[in-house]
């Protein structure tokens, strides 16, 4: 059910920019914290933990900015788009960076943009340019070469599907939040998205006392981080940058998320990416400045 969103005043695009660029540095470095906390920690324990700290950390927040109240009627909304992008895509990424390095799984997770498209036009039945079918097929083409390179060229890992699918559950999350259009601020949208999301997680909290006190101190140094940045600060970010930008548009600035956490994985885990991996980078790169080539009038 759709909501009617007031006319508020566009933003000046330096202020959207660099909520996006703060939220790309943020979500680069989330597969290099991930990576870290799984030497510690199962998949579902850092999904809840991180989540957790999040939930806090926006808590908070709130008690000093104020939040909106919760309407009842959204809560079916906010359960949605809190369970496909918080618990469905934290828990299929996390278990898939078991078995694939942080830049192949940072890189893969960048079909997001494909998986948008499709869903806007097969579900919402949005009109979608051949020139943007053909870029955004272009960059999954330089994400599957990027991942075929990832331990030596070859069959990609089985386990790239599940990050696939984390892209799936976040290609509807970002279709699902422009449909309802819910009259919240960027800041209370994101709370009750968050806070919803993590209460499927609870079901994991089984033994998580037990191995936070017997994580490493890196370890949990890592989760403390994803709790703060890319899980809370990001999250409320890109909800000011998809209230204010197109959608088809926005999603194109997550491929620059695989150079972030490219530079990361070589600086603190010590990742050497082959040629491969660089070629297929250079590849989405391209065809994000491509897919943009001409749209600087998005926004004035």
């Amino acid at each position: 059910m759709a909501i009617s969103l007031a006319v508020e005043t566009q933003p000046p695009a330096f202020k959207l920019y660099l909520c996006i660029a703060v939220t790309v540095f943020c979500w680069g470095y989330s597969p290099i914290g991930v990576h870290s906390a799984l030497h510690s920690y199962t998949p579902q324990h850092i999904a809840l933990l991180r989540f957790l700290i999040a939930s806090v950390f926006l808590l908070l927040l709130v008690m000093k900015k104020g939040i909106q109240p919760l309407k009842w009627k959204d809560v079916p909304a906010l359960g949605l788009l809190g369970f496909f992008s918080v618990t469905l895509h934290h828990l299929l990424i996390n278990t898939g960076q078991q078995y694939v390095s942080a830049v192949a799984s940072s890189i893969l997770s960048q079909s997001i943009p494909l998986f948008t498209f499709i869903v806007s036009a097969l579900l919402f039945k949005e009109q979608i340019r051949f020139k943007q079918w053909l870029c955004i097929l272009l960059g999954l083409c330089g994400a599957v070469l990027v991942v075929s390179g990832d331990h030596g060229f070859g069959v990609p890992s089985p386990y790239s599907l599940l990050i696939v699918l984390a892209a799936i559950a976040w290609g509807l999350y970002f279709n699902l939040y422009k449909k309802f259009a819910l009259n919240y601020d960027a800041l209370s949208m994101m709370c009750y998205i968050i806070w919803f999301g993590t209460i499927p997680l609870l079901f994991y909290s089984a033994n998580l006392p037990n191995e936070v006190l017997h994580a490493t101190w890196q370890a949990n140094m890592s989760v403390v981080l994803l709790g703060i940045f890319p899980s809370a600060m990001a999250y409320v970010l890109w909800g000011y940058v998809l209230k204010n930008m197109p959608l088809t548009i926005a999603s194109n600035f997550l491929y620059c998320s695989p150079i972030v956490a490219m530079s990361l994985a070589v600086v603190f885990l010590n990742e050497k990416p082959s040629m491969i991996v660089l070629l297929g980078g250079v590849i989405i790169v391209g065809s994000l400045v491509w897919m943009n080539w001409g749209n600087r009038r998005t926004i004035e």
